[in-house]
C-alpha cells in the first residue's frame, strides 16, 4: 500500500479503483486487467497486495498462483513454518516471492516479481501501476491511518 511516511507521493493521474474491499475475499487472488495490463490483487490478513501477472521464472500466470506461508531458516531438524498469507506460490514450479517486495525466498530466482503500490481508501481500494523499487518492503497500510 502507499506509504504514510512521505517516502514516495502518489500520482493521483496514475491512480486507478479497483474495487470495493469486500470484492476481495481474503487469501483469494483477483486477476484484474488495468490499461492493458493483467495483475494479480490479493487482501490478507496483513494488507492488499497487487503484483504482476508473470513469473519472472519462466512465464507462469501468478494469478493462479496461491497465497501461503514458507518454511523459516531455522536449527537441524527444526520446521518452522511463517510468513503465512505473505507469500505467493507459482502453480507452475512452486518457486514462493514475497507479496510485499517480489523476492523470491530464499534468493532462488533471479529476477523480481513486480508489485505495485495499493492504498484502501475509506473501503474502496486503489492501484498504481508504478511498480515499486527493491528497497521497498514495506507493509499495506490503509490511507487512513
Amino acid at each position: 500500500m502507499a506509504p504514510t511516511d512521505g517516502s514516495a507521493a502518489w500520482d493521483d493521474a496514475s491512480m486507478h479503483q479497483i474495487g470495493h474491499i469486500d470484492d476481495f475475499p481474503i487469501g483469494l487472488v483477483i486477476k484484474i486487467t488495468i490499461e492493458d495490463r493483467i495483475i494479480g490483487v490479493v487482501r490478507t490478513l496483513q494488507g492488499i497486495y497487487a503484483f504482476g501477472s508473470l513469473c519472472p521464472h519462466q512465464g507462469a500466470p501468478m494469478c493462479s498462483g496461491i497465497v501461503t506461508g514458507t518454511m523459516l531458516a531455522s536449527q537441524r531438524n527444526q520446521y518452522i513454518y511463517g510468513l503465512d498469507g505473505l507469500i505467493l506460490q507459482c502453480p507452475w514450479h512452486g518457486y514462493e516471492f514475497h507479496l510485499d517486495s517480489g523476492r523470491s525466498v530464499g534468493g532462488v530466482v533471479r529476477g523480481r516479481l513486480p508489485v505495485y503500490e495499493t492504498q484502501l481508501r475509506g473501503q474502496e481500494i486503489y492501484v498504481q501501476l508504478t511498480r515499486l523499487r527493491a528497497g521497498s518492503d514495506r507493509p499495506a497500510k490503509s490511507a487512513d491511518g
